[in-house]
């Protein structure tokens, strides 16, 4: 099943994305976890030092699509 996920910036990003956290940090991929519910994503560092797990809603709250700063 394809899963896709809300932005708090209101776009729609599946696995494979790249978003942005809403500190400015970033960027991050969007995997697939290999022990989590299925619908739970794993947020990955370009160089894969940083990996965040993480249920749907948290995209929407915590990551945009496009990279930003809020305060």
């Amino acid at each position: 099943m394809a899963f896709t996920y809300r932005t708090k910036d209101g776009h729609t990003v599946r696995f494979g994305s790249t978003v942005w956290a809403i500190n400015g940090t970033g960027p991050f991929t969007l995997t697939r976890p290999d022990s989590a519910p299925p619908d739970w994503v794993h947020m990955v560092s370009a160089d894969g030092q940083d990996v965040r797990l993480h249920a749907p809603e948290d995209v929407t709250l915590y990551y945009n699509l496009v990279r930003r700063v809020e305060v």
